[in-house]
C-alpha cells in the first residue's frame, strides 16, 4: 500500500491535475465589499478574498474593484413527490445579484445574478440526517456561488487592466 500511493501522485502531477485556486491578486490588489448585514455570502467573500492575497480597503474610493451584493436568493421547494404524495427530492436555489465596479465608480460588469441549483433525496427513516445534508448541500452551494463571484472579479479586472493598458489609435 505504501508503494501505491507515491505512484498515485506522481500520476495525478504528471497529467496536470492542480488544485482550483482562486488567483486573484493578479489582476487586483484592494477590495470592498458592499452587502446588505443580512447578507449569507459577504463574510464568505471576504475572507476568500483576503486569503487569496487581496487586501480589504477602508473606503470604496480606495479599492481597485467594489463588489455589490445587490440582493440574494435561498430558495427550496419539493423537486419531486412519492406515489403517495410525500415529498421525494428537494431542489435548492442559491443565489445573489452581483455587480462590479472600481473605486471611482466605473461600472466593470452590470448586475448579474450568480446561482447554483441542487437537488437532493429525502429519506424518511433519517429526517436528523435530511437536516444535516440540507445544510451541507446548503454550505456547498454558498461556497460554489462565491467561487463563480471571484472568478468573475477576477476576469472582469483583468479585462479593465488590459484595456487600460491597451495603446489607443489616435489618428
Amino acid at each position: 500500500m505504501r508503494q501505491i500511493f507515491p505512484v498515485c501522485v506522481l500520476l495525478i502531477s504528471g497529467c496536470g491535475f492542480h488544485l482550483r485556486g482562486y488567483n486573484v491578486n493578479a489582476a487586483f490588489e484592494d477590495f470592498f465589499v458592499v452587502a446588505p448585514s443580512s447578507s449569507i455570502f459577504q463574510q464568505d467573500l471576504r475572507q476568500v478574498l483576503r486569503t487569496a492575497g487581496a487586501a480589504e480597503a477602508g473606503a470604496q474610493s480606495d479599492a481597485d474593484v467594489v463588489i455589490e451584493i445587490l440582493d440574494e436568493r435561498n430558495l427550496q421547494r419539493a423537486a419531486s413527490t412519492t406515489g403517495n404524495a410525500r415529498v421525494a427530492e428537494y431542489e435548492l436555489d442559491v443565489g445573489a445579484l452581483v455587480g462590479i465596479r472600481d473605486g471611482s465608480g466605473k461600472v466593470l460588469a452590470e448586475p448579474q445574478w450568480v446561482s447554483r441549483v441542487r437537488v437532493y433525496r429525502i429519506d424518511r427513516d433519517n429526517l436528523t440526517g435530511n437536516s444535516q445534508e440540507q445544510s451541507l448541500v446548503q454550505r456547498e452551494l454558498q461556497a460554489d456561488v462565491v467561487q463563480a463571484v471571484l472568478r468573475t472579479v477576477n476576469a472582469v479586472t483583468r479585462s479593465a487592466a488590459a484595456s487600460a493598458a491597451a495603446p489607443t489609435n489616435a489618428g
